[in-house]
């Protein structure tokens, strides 16, 4: 029989179905995610599985992406946290049966707009990829741009071609989208704003201001933190944890809105046949990601009934700077993804 897996409250949870039963058995949970995020992970789930030994293995988005894709089902990763949707994508087109189907679990209580994976959807080539529930939203990532009030004074960029002018030379850092999801997603929002031809002449521009095409997403708001470049393209939740501790930081945004992309989480196809794995996953998914999606990245994925209130300070949406999130084309797309990434010569 079927059972719909409710996002239920922790209080509503077993604690027998939360502590284990004293197998000490090993998962393994693989994530791209910043340290501040494992701490997290490890904190909430040793805490209430003291009889698993749980192991949250950090490894940067490439690494991950080639274990999956060269291990198959075979890989000792059980649980996924922080697969970029796109790359997921990817990694299914490649291996349609890598991911545990999860169409048990109830995901109402997630926005309908990040959802839209479950759903069939025509791609930039005209085909239609089918709907499939074989991985969660994890969270939603949007850019932002920022800088150092000090290095930037009276000239605080208002715009992307304010970024082309002589004065930013040297100044500037953005993550690369062939090796950063953050950089694909401020890529992909100025070709869903501008038009391909249009954006990739863009940065092929404003090539001549970098200082850094940044391998992590996170150099941009490290770089501006450390005064190294006056200017970045960097993740919003990134930029306010930095800036609540350093005055020196500002955030903005242009006109175009907020670039973002989704994150997945889910188990390999297989491993949520052992209890444990499954039984970890469930509490991750019901009560672990609603920490994190209040305590470290808050942009909205649940419905406002659901969701955490946001506990970090000076948490804004972009809504409360005037502008909206850019409306983001083809993020289920592997082969467009592909085609910009081919036509990047940056």
């Amino acid at each position: 029989m079927n059972k719909s897996i409710k996002l239920l409250p922790l209080a509503v949870l077993s604690v027998g179905a939360l502590t284990g039963c004293g197998n000490n058995k090993t998962i393994y949970i693989f994530t791209a995610h910043e340290e501040n995020r494992i701490q997290l992970y490890n904190k909430e789930l040793k805490t209430h599985f003291p009889d698993y030994n749980i192991q949250v293995v950090s490894k940067t988005t490439g690494a991950l992406m080639s274990e999956l894709q060269a291990s198959g089902t075979n890989t000792q990763c059980d649980i996924f946290v922080g697969i970029e949707i796109t790359n997921a994508e990817i990694l299914l087109k490649g291996n349609e049966n890598l991911f545990a189907d999860l169409s048990d679990y109830d995901t109402s209580h997630y926005v309908d707009e990040v959802l839209q994976y479950q759903n069939d959807t025509v791609l930039a080539d005209g085909s239609t990829r089918k709907g499939h529930k074989k991985y969660h939203i994890q969270d939603k990532e949007a850019g932002c741009i920022v800088y150092s009030k000090s290095l930037c004074g009276d000239n605080v960029p208002t715009s992307y071609n304010d970024l082309l002018d002589a004065s930013y030379k040297g100044k500037i850092i953005m993550p690369n989208p062939k090796s950063s999801g953050t950089g694909y997603y401020f890529y992909n929002g100025l070709v869903s704003t501008l038009g391909k031809n249009s954006a990739i002449s863009y940065f092929n521009s404003l090539n001549d201001n970098v200082k850094e095409w940044s391998s992590s997403g996170s150099g941009p708001v490290k770089g501006v933190d450390r005064k190294e470049i006056a200017v970045g393209l960097g993740m919003h939740f990134q930029a306010v944890e930095y800036a609540n501790k350093n005055s020196d930081i500002g955030i903005t945004y242009f006109s175009e809105g907020s670039p973002y992309t989704l994150y997945t989480m889910g188990m390999i196809n297989g491993k949520q046949n052992r209890p444990e794995v499954k039984e970890v996953y469930d509490y991750f998914f019901s009560h672990v990601n609603y920490l994190d999606n209040s305590e470290i990245v808050p942009e909205t994925i649940y419905k406002p009934e659901f969701a955490k209130t946001p506990t970090v300070a000076n948490w804004k949406s972009p809504s409360d700077y005037g502008v909206d999130y850019t409306s983001m084309r083809n993020l289920l797309d592997p082969n467009f993804k592909q085609e910009l990434l081919d036509a990047w010569k940056n």
